[in-house]
């Protein structure tokens, strides 16, 4: 992490003085800056800058940057793409120290917008100065006063713990207003455009540091520097502050439109997925669920583990809930018997369902509602409390401070549910500054959210229990294959090493030979054709299954290779692996694949076809251990396929673990070589009896 070149955006976030470069009268943005900026309580000067103009309204207009009072540290650089370079060349020879470049037309563009965009990259390089952007909108200093967006926002801006970076500049002011409108506080907010000199990790890692930000949101539409990208997620782990993250571009077409737009690779949206997980950072699907999610990151606590009680007073929201929590990983905690027999006692209650538990008309009283919600809170078993209220209302009767007793004298996260968002009006602004209890708005994302904080609280907990990764040993053997395509007559005993647990076989090259191995072997036997140029053997007619004699292998390899090579006849092939026929099992794929961005990652699904046509599959980053894989095989939509199922037996999980781990080892030792590696199938038998690889591929550099 040290080697990564990482670039501080604080004092570009927190300058001294501002100009306005290109300011004008006629210019709605100028209005909005010298208005807005002065109105948020910067402390700081800021000077318009234009030759054309004397004063714009009552504010004294300077001709250059060398003729303000001082030298602005930060420029708003209200001019075009093609007037830009030159005059930051001006500024930096000045000593303006940042910018802030709004306009369109670099690389998200066309050719010459590329080659203007890595003009401003070398200006940089060689002069040090600090850039938001280009092609953005800026950004928000809250605790300083400095609203360098140049729309009207300041009336939804409180200094709070949410921290926010957009690659969209134009989705920050609906996440913002929504935000402050339900009661958000932020810390800093910024929409980095196109990223020339900081990129969307720097302003992670700017954030992770101040003291004042809590959680961060992040949308992006493609990751720039992924290695940067990956370590400030795990110094945000570190850190103990949570991400909430919504990617766009999980389609092909998606990904297209990202390219014009910021110019960005969007990069795989499943391995993604995996960077996500192995961060505990939440991936959001949509803007409101990033923003509920940033809320509850910023205001709760962190629960012990995934049990929750759920307090509500409809049945049908009930329903909805028992439907949404199994889905979302949210565990619903049984209560102890003492805890019923006093819930019993404290009202009179439907006990046949617990949790969550529907208390009806008692909920009209909020101190028989909130007496309940103590009782959940009090069960050893329950790791946080939810609970179902209306958006508040003067006439319901209900008081905040109540609220907030309920959740000072407990360590665990309370958290209130409204059914749907709701207005800001000043009497819920004063009900909820009196409550401190954060209320989520709307069932579906306010349970998503819950579901993202338990998340990220078990990934703190998982590094907690971690001990200190062992040095790296010597490798288990040594890769001497040449680059290309190798097949398990190539890789068998190397995957056997490392542990992989590979069928017994045998290479042959003329059909006595096999005929001798088959014999060795014990008959039934297989015969796959060994050719670095056959990726899919069996679809180049290349295996025969279950031969049983020395004939069986005469005709299966004068009739395998007459098929190879009608299918395939320029293929070289090295030889042919007689291999024993394995004790039947379910068929699973385990493999890993080197990503453009983030490196290696390992798959476990389905074996076989199925890996393809269900795409039911798991991935993470390397390494993986043993708690990792069997997280990754209780993701899998077939997962109940491994435990005993409709009359069959239970497979040895144990087993498969031990494939997963061994197979990330050896990734990880050979990882500079490795573009991918495919164990498929590996036959899983009954618990206890293993599991069986009968085939596999290696892709060298």
């Amino acid at each position: 992490m040290g080697a990564l070149a990482w670039r501080d955006p604080g004092p570009m976030l927190r300058p001294g003085s501002v100009a306005i470069l290109g300011a004008s009268p006629s210019a709605r943005w100028v209005q909005i800056f010298l208005e807005q900026i002065p109105e948020a309580g910067f402390r700081g000067p800021l000077w318009p800058i234009n030759p054309s103009y004397e004063k714009i309204g009552d504010v004294r207009c300077y001709p250059s940057v060398r003729a303000t009072p001082e030298v602005p540290e930060h420029l708003l650089m209200h001019v075009s793409a093609e007037r830009t370079i030159p005059l930051l060349e001006q500024a930096a020879a000045a000593g303006v120290s940042s910018a802030t470049i709004y306009a369109t037309g670099w690389a998200e563009t066309d050719e010459a917008g590329k080659a203007r965009q890595q003009a401003l990259h070398e200006l940089v390089q060689r002069t040090g100065l600090r850039i938001c952007g280009p092609n953005c909108l800026g950004f928000i200093s809250v605790r300083e006063g400095l609203i360098a967006y140049p729309l009207r926002v300041s009336e939804w801006l409180k200094p709070g713990g949410i921290g926010a970076v957009f690659q969209s500049g134009a989705l920050l002011y609906p996440f913002l207003r929504a935000g402050g409108e339900r009661g958000a506080g932020f810390s800093y907010l910024v929409s980095c455009g196109n990223e020339v000199g900081m990129d969307a990790a720097d302003y992670m890692k700017f954030l992770i540091e101040d003291p004042d930000t809590r959680a961060i949101a992040l949308l992006v539409e493609g990751v720039r520097a992924p290695e940067k990208f990956r370590a400030a997620l795990e110094m945000a782990l570190a850190a103990g502050k949570p991400v909430a993250v919504m990617k766009v571009g999980r389609t092909e077409r998606a990904q297209a439109s990202t390219l014009t737009h910021t110019g960005a690779l969007a990069g795989s949206s499943r391995v993604f997925d995996a960077l996500c997980r192995r961060y505990g950072a939440a991936r959001c699907d949509t803007l409101e669920q990033l923003l509920e999610t940033s809320r509850l990151f910023a205001a709760a606590k962190r629960p012990a583990g995934r049990r929750a009680a759920l307090l509500v007073f409809s049945g049908a929201l009930r329903s909805q809930m028992l439907d949404n929590a199994a889905e979302l990983g949210i565990e619903l905690a049984p209560p102890a018997p003492p805890t019923i027999a006093k819930l019993g006692a404290a009202a009179p209650l439907d006990l046949r369902i617990v949790n969550p538990l529907d208390c009806g008309f008692v909920a009209a009283t909020q101190a028989n509602y909130l007496e309940l919600a103590r009782l959940l809170l009090d069960d050893p078993g329950v790791d946080m409390l939810l609970m179902q209220e209306h958006a508040p209302d003067p006439k319901r009767g209900r008081s905040g401070e109540a609220l907030r007793k309920l959740a000072a004298a407990t360590d665990k996260p309370v958290i209130v549910l409204s059914e749907t968002a709701f207005s800001r009006t000043p009497y819920t602004e004063q009900f909820l500054a009196e409550a401190g209890v954060l209320f989520l708005h709307g069932i579906d994302r306010g349970l998503q959210a819950v579901s993202h904080l338990i998340a990220h609280a078990e990934t703190l907990r998982r590094g907690e229990r971690a001990a200190a990764p062992a040095p790296r040993g010597r490798r288990a053997a040594a890769l001497e294959l040449g680059r290309g395509l190798h097949g398990l007559g190539a890789i068998g005993e190397l995957l056997g090493s490392y542990g992989v647990p590979v069928v017994a076989r045998r290479m042959a090259s003329t059909v006595e030979y096999a005929i001798a191995a088959a014999g060795e072997l014990g008959y039934p036997v297989a015969l796959k054709i060994e050719s670095r140029d056959i990726a899919h053997k069996s679809d180049a007619g290349g295996v025969r299954l279950g031969l049983a004699n020395a004939d069986d292998v005469r005709r299966a390899w004068t009739s395998m290779l007459a098929e190879v090579a009608q299918h395939a006849p320029a293929a070289r092939v090295e030889g042919v692996l007689v291999a024993g026929m394995a004790a039947p099992g379910i068929e699973m794929s385990l493999g890993m694949q080197r990503d453009p961005q983030f490196g290696p990652v390992l798959m476990v699904g389905l074996g076989g076809v199925w890996v393809e046509a269900l795409g039911d599959v798991s991935l993470r980053l390397l390494p993986v251990g043993e708690e990792e894989a069997r997280a990754m095989l209780a993701e899998l939509k077939a997962a109940p396929l491994l435990g005993a199922f409709r009359g069959a037996p239970a497979r040895d999980v144990r087993a498969l673990v031990g494939a997963m781990v061994s197979l990330s080892r050896f990734a990880l030792d050979h990882a500079e070589r490795i573009v991918s590696v495919e164990v498929n199938p590996l036959l899983l038998h009954e618990d206890g009896r293993g599991a069986t690889a009968v085939d596999a591929r290696l892709v060298l550099s």
